[in-house]
């Protein structure tokens, strides 16, 4: 599908950061041309919502241009490749990213009540798979948000995520919680550094139960297939 404005005079950089604006940051023109960029960078979200969804095998999309614009607390990055397309360039990856008010348990069964950012739909294109754009797009967020990846919160990672954060970042392993998001173990000693983080005494359900309690549906566990350098769909690249 051709949009009609091309990607290049949308978006600037290489990895570009949106709000609930769809106002790209360096993006100049009209009232005209802003409500006709950001209807194009609708089309453009959407579409690739819907891949990311049918990557996972979810019968809903995550991301939208329309819940982007609805929920203020959520940025939303967009890697660009602006030699494609016969140098129009074309958008080949997202990671949308904001902070959830969550009660996460450490590996002492305390109960910590914190507002992590968190790591909520990754996605690269099928055939950009296996050259590092994944990593490229994440660590851009890492930077932007002056975070590591002990102090952030994953929704629903796979077994393939787990293996790209030990790879890349020595995230050797993850603390699933019950309400489908993990952490680092080392994610604990950072919770002063995070928005209203107050840890409690220990929770009165056992470790074993907690840890035995069966997990919901991930929300990006299957966006992220292979071995690659990223996070990448049946193979990773």
């Amino acid at each position: 599908m051709e949009w009609s404005v091309p990607v290049n005079s949308m978006l600037k950089d290489e990895v570009n950061k949106l709000n609930y604006t769809l106002i790209p940051e360096g993006f100049k023109g009209d009232v005209r041309e802003v409500r006709l960029m950001q209807e194009c960078l609708s089309k453009l979200i959407d579409g690739l919502g819907e891949q990311s969804a049918d990557a996972q095998g979810l019968n809903k999309v995550i991301t939208t241009a329309e819940k982007l614009r609805n929920t203020a607390t959520h940025v939303l990055y967009l890697l660009k490749d602006a030699n494609a397309k016969d140098g129009s360039g074309d958008v080949i990856g997202m990671l949308k990213v904001g902070r959830k008010h969550l009660f996460l348990f450490d590996e002492h069964d305390q109960v910590c009540e914190v507002e992590p950012l968190c790591v909520l739909d990754f996605y690269v294109k099928r055939d950009r798979q296996r050259h590092g754009y994944g990593r490229l797009l994440f660590d851009h967020m890492l930077a932007d948000n002056e975070t590591s990846p002990f102090e952030i919160a994953i929704d629903g990672p796979s077994p393939k995520m787990e293996q790209f954060l030990a790879r890349n970042y020595g995230v050797d392993r993850l603390l699933h919680q019950n309400n489908n998001f993990a952490v680092a173990p080392q994610f604990f000693q950072h919770t002063n550094e995070l928005r209203s983080s107050l840890c409690s005494t220990p929770a009165v359900s056992a470790a074993v139960g907690r840890f035995a309690a069966p997990k919901p549906a991930s929300a990006i566990a299957n966006v992220i297939h292979g071995t690659g350098a990223l996070y990448r769909p049946k193979s990773s690249g």
